[in-house]
């Protein structure tokens, strides 16, 4: 994550946003494990280490003139700590991802997305209204043919979250931490 802003050159009126989760480095370093063993079973593009995360919620382009005020609506939403373990790969043929989830992901996560979501809603927002399916990206562009098993689970506890601008790049994306929140 860097901390600079600049503007999304197709629409500098507005800037690409979702609420989301990082993984800490310990973490990272364990789905970059997993990822290199993927990407020789499924080809591919990697998820890069500092891309790797967990979407809340999807906002889209927001206008730069509403930012503050969206800050200011989500800045009210409190939710408690939780952790889950993320034990199983899948892929998704449809959109050629490789990605891990957990088979069940604990209350308290879809507590803080049920929260943001009427919060964002309140406040006259626009969000992805598809039921919310937890996972993290690993690979784009996959073709995976066989099921991958997960030898061992990884444990992510969670206390905190983000406001993210996703800022296309020349050959990339950047996500860029607006704010942080921290959870109770």
């Amino acid at each position: 994550m860097r901390s600079d802003q600049n503007h999304n050159p197709v629409n500098p009126q507005s800037i690409r946003l979702f609420l989301g989760i990082f993984p800490d480095k310990c973490i990272q370093d364990q789905l970059a494990h997993h990822v290199e063993k993927l990407a020789t079973i499924c080809g591919g593009k990697k998820v890069s280490l500092s891309q790797l995360h967990l979407t809340l919620v999807f906002l889209g382009d927001v206008p730069i003139s509403r930012i503050k005020f969206l800050q200011q609506a989500i800045s009210k939403v409190t939710a408690k700590k939780f952790a889950f373990e993320l034990d199983e790969i899948r892929y998704w043929k449809k959109n050629e991802i490789v990605y891990i989830q957990a088979r069940s992901f604990p209350a308290e996560l879809y507590c803080l997305v049920d929260s943001l979501k009427d919060a964002l809603t309140k406040s006259e927002f626009l969000i992805d209204k598809r039921t919310y399916k937890p996972h993290i990206t690993l690979i784009r562009k996959a073709h995976c043919l066989s099921k991958v098993d997960l030898n061992t689970s990884i444990t992510w506890d969670v206390d905190k979250w983000f406001l993210i601008h996703s800022k296309p790049t020349n050959n990339s994306i950047d996500y860029i931490s607006l704010q942080r929140w921290n959870l109770t």
